[in-house]
This record gives structure tokens, C-alpha cells and sequence, in this order.
């Protein structure tokens, strides 16, 4: 499911590390591809657990994430979705092309974004763009190129006031934005989202526990994303982990390390951050004497 299309829940749900899996259970799989018939074995995972985002929308897991792509050693075909028979017809001169060629030192996520490109275009291709931003958090150089074309293509489509799906990308490209240090471009994108009026507009919670309709439900989530993330652009924050938009036990990690400079934050106040604050310094402490 797309990140911008998840925001509710991402935004809505209290996240710790509880979870049915709590590790990845790698598994190879045997493989055949699709174009040329290669066989060849992919490692995937019986199982996972996540536990909450990044405002990019990477999860934290188990696993690792983006899920890797099946890719077939000899024609490098990144097998990132089922093709039709007309695509595969289309994938053989893709492959061979000079333009598919060119991008051997690209991503796996972004070699597929450009066949999806290629081959229909559409969301998926800004999704696969977002993910391989993901892949390459340690190559800012190359994950500045893609957030930058991540953002620039949501950007240039037409506006979709009120839209959830649409509100929640155009907030994905703000973040970005932000990332790249290029506030006045975050507030610009925020900004077209009035997001003050929608919530304004939105109606009273349910009281009791009772479920709201799904629809409201989604754009209360996004409207707090966005709201949040508009306190992080506004404070001129680029980093990826900002502590207010962090699951708790990332938000605690973050508030020890402020702790051991003598320095806090509000969010290491609130008491699920605060739980999980004593969980990494017990960690830390018998990492440490471990060590000694």
C-alpha cells in the first residue's frame, strides 16, 4: 500500500515494539525471470513486525526496508511486480536499451521505477521513488537526486483539495523538500493544503471508543502528520528522524543521547517516551559492562 494512502494509521495509532514477529524470517526463494528465463534464488521473509515511520514513510522493522526486489543476475531485471504479456514484449528492447543500461549504478527501487515509468507510468512510479529514496540513506548524494525527483513530480500534478491520497503525497513531497534543506519549498507545499480549515472543519472525535467513519478517520490522520510535520519544517529541522515524528523507543534513544549532554526535549517527557527512556539505559548499561 502506498505511504500516503497509510497516513492514518501511521498517524492516529500509538506504535511501541509490540508485535506477532518480532524478527524477520528470512527464506530463500527460487525464482525464474521473467524475461530470458534465468533461474536464480531471491532471499525473502516468512515474517515481519514493524512498529511506526519515518515522515518518509520507511517503516521500522524487523526486516529490512524497502523489502528487497527479486533481480535477475544476467539482465538485471528487477522483478518488482507480475508483468503482462505485452509488457514482457516491451521489458526484452527496456533491458537492452542505453537509457537501462545507464542506471547500473542506481538503486534496485529506482531501476524499477524507471520500467514502471517506461511501461505505464502513473503512481506506482512515484512510490518506487519515494522507496528507492529509502534504499540509499547512506549515499545522500544519490538519495538527494531521487527526493528531489520524488517531489518535483508530485508537485507538478493538478491540485486535489480535500483529497486524502492527494493531501498525504503533496505531504511525502514536503517532506522531502524539508530533507533537502529546502524549507521555503516545504512551507510553499504545505501551504496548498490549508490545512488550518480542514481541521478546523473536521468533526468532534467519537467519545467513547466509537469508530469514526473511515474516511474521516483518514484525514484526521493526515491533517496530524501534516500539522506535525508543519512544526518541523517551521523550526527548520532537515534531519529524517526529527524526535516529534519518531515511534517512542526511537524518540527515547534520541532523548538518552540528549540526557547524556545535559540537554531535553518535551517529547522525552511524555510517558510512553519516558518508559521507554529506562529500557535504553538498562540496554546501554549492560552493553557497557559487557564491554568492560
Amino acid at each position: 500500500m502506498k505511504p500516503w494512502l497509510i497516513l492514518a494509521a501511521t498517524a492516529a495509532v500509538a506504535t511501541g515494539l509490540a508485535g506477532t514477529a518480532q524478527a524477520g524470517t528470512p527464506y530463500p526463494i527460487k525464482m525464474k525471470c521473467a524475461v530470458g528465463g534465468e533461474s536464480f534464488t531471491h532471499t525473502g521473509t516468512a515474517s515481519y513486525s514493524t512498529w511506526g515511520a519515518r515522515p518518509d514513510g520507511k517503516p521500522y522493522g524487523s526486516w529490512e526496508f524497502p523489502m528487497p526486489l527479486p533481480e535477475c543476475p544476467g539482465n538485471r531485471l528487477v522483478m518488482y511486480r507480475d508483468f503482462t504479456k505485452p509488457e514482457l514484449k516491451q521489458l526484452s528492447a527496456l533491458l537492452a536499451s542505453d537509457a537501462y543500461k545507464a542506471l547500473a549504478e542506481d538503486s534496485s527501487y529506482y531501476r524499477a521505477a524507471w520500467l514502471e515509468r517506461s511501461l505505464k507510468g502513473g503512481d506506482d512510479t512515484l512510490w518506487l521513488v519515494l522507496q528507492a529514496s529509502w534504499q540509499v540513506d547512506g549515499d545522500p548524494v544519490r538519495k538527494a537526486r531521487y527526493q528531489r525527483e520524488f517531489a518535483q513530480a508530485v508537485e507538478a500534478e493538478p491540485a486535489k483539495p480535500g483529497d486524502t491520497g492527494w493531501m498525504g503525497k503533496l505531504g511525502r513531497a514536503a517532506n522531502a523538500r524539508r530533507e533537502l534543506g529546502e524549507f521555503d519549498a516545504a512551507k510553499a507545499d504545505l501551504a496548498r493544503l490549508e490545512i488550518d480549515k480542514l481541521v478546523a472543519a473536521l468533526p468532534a472525535p467519537p467519545k467513547d471508543g466509537a469508530q469514526e467513519p473511515e474516511a474521516v478517520a483518514d484525514q484526521r490522520g493526515v491533517l496530524s502528520y501534516l500539522a506535525k510535520l508543519r512544526d518541523v519544517v517551521n523550526r527548520g529541522d532537515a534531519s529524517s528522524e526529527p524526535i516529534d515524528m519518531v515511534p517512542p523507543m526511537v524518540a527515547a534513544h534520541q532523548c538518552v543521547d540528549l540526557e547524556a549532554k545535559g540537554q531535553s526535549n518535551e517529547v522525552c517527557k511524555a510517558e510512553r517516551v519516558a518508559r521507554s527512556m529506562e529500557m535504553v539505559r538498562k540496554a546501554r548499561a549492560e552493553r557497557a559492562g559487557a564491554g568492560s
